[in-house]
């Protein structure tokens, strides 16, 4: 084996371990920074009972957090569930919240329409959701949740 060989082997393997680290560690950081990390641990997950999902949808958290097409949120009985895509879990662990524990604003967000949700064990953590996505979650809370105007 030669030198370029051998740098190139060492190159792709580097790659193979340095990647994935800073992957994991950038995704950790948006986790904190954008607050799921403190979501999750105030919302411990549990499985869901018999729940309707709804995968690859979008939230925005604060700074500006965006989990677009990489959210799945599940609701049943007792509340909502949500995580994140295999690939962007370091740090986002899932969590469940009560439907008693959660209200919603309508509002806008660059023209978007947004519903605001809110937690009661993390109220300063706005979650925005899109409009669409609440209003099915409304019709999946059979009267236990909606969100004000």
């Amino acid at each position: 084996m030669n030198n370029e060989t051998t740098t190139v082997l060492l190159i792709i393997l580097a790659f193979i371990i340095v990647f994935p680290l800073f992957w994991s560690a950038v995704v950790f950081l948006i986790s904190r920074l954008g607050g799921w990390g403190s979501m999750a641990e105030a919302y411990p997950y549990r499985e869901p009972l018999s729940a309707q999902c709804f995968a690859m949808q979008s939230a925005i958290l604060r700074l500006a957090s965006s989990y677009r097409g990489v959210l799945k949120i599940c609701a049943d009985d007792e509340g909502l569930y949500f995580s994140v895509m295999f690939l962007f879990r370091p740090g986002h662990s899932p969590f469940f919240v009560p439907w008693g524990e959660i209200s919603g604003t309508k509002k806008s967000y660059f023209l978007y329409p947004v519903i605001e949700l809110r937690f009661q064990r993390t109220p300063n953590l706005p979650f925005r959701i899109y409009k669409r996505t609440a209003d099915r979650l409304v019709d999946v809370a059979n009267g236990r949740w909606a969100y004000s105007e």
